[in-house]
Parts: structure tokens; sequence; C-alpha cells
């Protein structure tokens, strides 16, 4: 069982996405915008993957996974981006600082997600990354 963190301010959005994720056997947490999972992150909550939404109030995905990835404790949580956006300025601002999989919010498939939910859990699990976040 992994843990995964949805962030998006749409919440019809986080609720099909969490109940899908949670009958697949993961745990959910939930933030309505990038302020509140990195609010969550600060805290210190270290989910096994995100879920990211790009467009958002107040603090976008992209200045969430900036954050996060010139974050010691947080550089290493995989991120996969679900989003409206299929391409454009937000998406290459997140493509050059690493996501593992793009998700367009009117064209994914619940069995791709929940494979790459998996198979991104089962490397952030990895020996290798519990000794990263150790040494952090």
């Amino acid at each position: 069982m992994a843990s995964i963190l949805i962030v998006d301010d749409d919440e019809v959005s986080r609720h099909v996405v969490r109940k899908m994720i949670e009958r697949d056997g993961h745990q959910v947490e939930e933030a309505g915008d990038g302020e509140a999972a990195l609010a969550a992150l600060d805290a210190g909550l270290m989910p096994d993957c995100i879920v990211l939404d790009l467009m958002m109030p107040r603090v976008g995905g992209v200045d969430v996974l900036r954050r996060m990835r010139s974050d010691p404790r947080w550089q290493q949580i995989p991120v996969l981006l679900m989003t409206s956006l299929d391409d454009g300025p937000e998406v290459d601002q997140a493509r050059s600082m690493g996501f593992r999989r793009h998700f367009i919010k009117a064209y994914w498939h619940a069995g791709d997600l929940l494979q790459t939910i998996e198979n991104t859990a089962r490397s952030a699990n990895a020996p290798g990354r519990a000794v990263a976040l150790a040494q952090n």
C-alpha cells in the first residue's frame, strides 16, 4: 500500500481520483491547492507519490514542483501530473524539473493511472530512496 497526495483545486476531480486510488488499496491525502500541499509537506507528510494539477489558485503546480525539487526533504518524491494542459509553458517548466508521467484530465484512463502509481510507489519505496531520505 502506498501513500498518495492528490493536489488539485477541483473538488470533483480530487474525489473521483481519491476513490479510485483508495479502491486499489492505497492511502490518500488531499490538498485543494499548492499552498495546502506545501503546508502538508512542511508539517511532515511524506507521500510515496504526488498526483499534481498545474493550474491552481494561490500556488500553482509549477511552483509546488519547483519548491519540492529545491528542498532536499522532497526532491525524491515522484510526481505525476494530472492537468487539463497537454502542452504549453507550464508543462515545459514542469518537465524541466522532472515528473514521472503526464495525464491529461479529459483523456486519462484509470488503469494507466493505477499502474503508474503502483510502479512509482514501488520505485519510491526502493532501498535507495529510503537511504536518501534518511540522510536528509
